[in-house]
C-alpha cells in the first residue's frame, strides 16, 4: 500500500550550517555519562553503585514502575560517580572506561520466533527503550499491543542528518530490525513514512509494510504527523514509533548476535568550526570533539535541534534519542534600533524585515526571543504552522488550565511537545508551547 500526504501548513527554518558528507575523527573518551532523564518519566531504580565494574550489556538501572524495562552500560569499565540532584533525583552514572574499552559484546540465544521471547530479548539487553509510543512519547509497556508500528525514515527539523548516512553500511541489518520488530509488535500494521521525492532505495526495499509519502514543510517529517494524518490515535490507543538506526541495532543483535550502542550523528549549525558526522557510543563525552565550542561562552551547544533540543552543560553527551548536535552563538545583547533596521540578514515569519525578498537564504540565528513574554494573545498564527486536524490555541489554553476533559475533547493524546515547537517559534507573545503541553501531558499520564 502506498500513499502521498503534501503537508501545506509547516515552516522550514532556513539556518546555516548543514551537515556535510564527511565523517569526523572522534577519538574515544575517557568517561561516558548515562542520564536517566534520556528516557521521559522513567523513574530509575540503581542497579549499581561507585566502584562496580561494568561490562557492555551490564544493567545499570532499570524502571520502578516495569522492573523489566532496563537500561544497561554501553562499554566496558568501572562506575566512577552517581551523580544526584535535588530531592537526591539521580541525574547521571559516571562511567571511567578502560584503555581501548570495548564497545561491544557477543550474546549467544536462540533465534525467537514467537513475540512474547523476542520482547523479553530486547528487555534483558537494554534494546526495548529504543522504542517509544505515543501518546506521550514513553517507552511502552510490554504487555499492551499498540494499534500500528511507524517507521519515520526522515526527519524535517533544521539541519536534520541525512537517514541514509545514519545507517549506511547497516542495510542488511536495518531490514532483519523490521521483521523482528513486526514480530514483536504482533504482526500489528508497519507504516515506513519517507520524503517524496527523496533516495528512499533503502526504505523502499521493506516488504510487508505500508509505505507513505511525505511532502511540505517541516513538521513533515514529525512521527505526530505521520500518525495524526495515517492512523490517528483515540483514548486507550497507542502506537509504537522507533527510528531507523534503533532498528538497525536491534537488527545487529539478532542477525549478529552483536550488542553494541554506537551511533551515527551529525555537527551541524552556524558556530561550529566544522560540520559533518560522527560515530561513538551512547553516553560518551563531546567535550573532545567540540572542544572549543564547549568552552565558548558566547555559542550554545544543543543535543538535537534547534527547535526542541537540550541545552548541554554539565554533562556533555548526545541524547539517548537525539540523532545530531546543533552549535548556535549565544544571543541577549541589543541590538542598534532594532527592528527599524532594514534586517536583510535577520530572518522573520511576517514581512517585516526585507530578507522575505530572498527566500532561499540561509540564516545565522542566535538564541535571542526579540521580545517579551506577555499573556496569550488571540491570533491565527499558530494554524498557519500547524498541520492537525485541531485547533492549536484552544489546546493550548485547556493545557494551561489543565482541564483534562477539554484537553481529550481538543486531541490532546494526538500531540506531544515537539509538535508546537513551530508555535512556540513564532508565537507573538513568546508562550512557553512545548512546556504547556509537555505539563499537561504529564498530568494526563498521572490521571490515568
Amino acid at each position: 500500500m502506498k500513499t502521498v500526504c503534501n503537508i501545506k501548513k509547516g515552516l522550514d527554518l532556513k539556518i546555516y550550517g548543514n551537515a556535510i558528507d564527511q565523517m569526523l575523527e572522534m577519538k574515544s573518551p575517557d568517561r561516558y555519562y548515562i542520564r536517566p532523564s534520556d528516557f521521559r518519566w522513567m523513574t530509575p531504580k540503581l542497579l549499581v553503585q561507585a566502584g562496580d565494574e561494568v561490562q557492555v550489556g551490564t544493567p545499570l538501572f532499570h524502571d520502578k514502575k516495569d522492573e523489566r524495562i532496563v537500561v544497561v552500560s554501553p562499554v566496558k569499565g568501572r562506575v566512577e560517580e552517581i551523580v544526584r540532584g535535588e530531592k537526591r533525583v539521580i541525574e547521571a552514572i559516571t562511567i571511567v572506561a578502560e584503555k581501548d574499552a570495548a564497545t561491544e559484546t557477543t550474546v549467544n540465544f536462540a533465534v525467537p520466533e514467537d513475540a512474547e521471547n523476542i520482547r523479553n530479548l530486547l528487555l534483558q539487553y537494554g534494546l526495548w527503550p529504543c522504542l517509544r509510543q505515543r501518546p506521550f512519547s514513553v517507552i511502552p509497556s510490554p504487555d499492551v499491543k499498540p494499534k500500528a508500528l511507524f517507521v519515520p525514515c526522515f526527519d524535517s527539523h533544521p539541519l536534520a542528518p541525512d537517514f541514509n548516512i545514519l545507517i549506511r553500511g547497516k542495510e542488511e541489518d536495518f531490514l532483519c530490525g523490521l521483521q523482528m520488530l513486526q514480530r514483536a509488535a504482533d504482526d500489528v500494521p508497519m507504516h515506513l513514512c519517507m520524503r517524496e521525492g527523496a533516495d528512499n532505495q533503502i526504505f523502499e526495499r521493506v516488504e510487508n509494510a505500508h509505505k507513505h509519502y511525505f511532502s511540505g514543510p517541516h513538521p513533515a517529517g514529525n512521527v505526530g504527523t505521520h500518525i495524526h494524518h495515517v492512523a490517528p490515535l483515540n483514548k486507550e490507543e497507542t502506537v509504537w514509533y522507533v527510528y531507523p538506526q534503533e532498528v538497525a541495532r536491534m537488527g545487529a543483535f539478532f542477525r549478529n548476535h552483536q550488542l553494541n550502542f554506537t551511533k551515527t550523528a551529525a555537527v551541524t549549525g552556524p558556530a561550529v568550526a566544522q560540520t559533518g558526522y560522527f560515530t561513538g557510543v551512547y553516553g560518551a563525552d563531546l567535550s573532545g570533539l567540540l572542544k572549543e565550542e564547549f568552552a565558548s561562552k558566547k555559542k550554545r551547544v544543543i543535543s538535537g535541534s534547534v527547535l526542541c533540543g537540550n541545552k548541554l552543560d554539565e554533562f556533555p553527551v548526545l541524547g539517548f534519542h537525539d540523532r545530531q548536535v546543533t552549535v548556535i552563538d549565544e544571543g541577549g545583547h541589543r541590538e542598534f534600533i532594532g527592528w527599524l533596521l532594514p534586517g536583510l540578514r535577520k530572518w522573520s515569519l511576517s514581512h517585516t524585515y526585507l530578507s522575505w525578498l530572498t527566500p532561499k537564504r540561509t540564516y545565522e540565528v542566535n538564541t535571542s526571543l526579540h521580545g517579551g513574554r506577555r499573556a496569550i494573545m488571540l491570533t491565527d498564527v499558530y494554524d498557519k504552522v500547524f498541520p492537525f486536524d485541531l485547533m492549536p490555541l484552544q489546546l493550548l489554553k485547556a493545557c494551561e488550565i489543565k482541564d483534562i476533559e477539554q484537553m481529550e475533547a481538543l486531541g490532546i493524546y494526538e500531540v506531544d511537545d515537539e509538535d508546537f515547537a513551530l508555535c512556540e517559534l513564532v508565537c507573538p507573545s513568546k508562550t512557553e508551547c512545548q512546556r504547556i503541553v509537555r505539563e499537561a501531558l504529564w498530568e494526563l499520564a498521572v490521571s490515568s
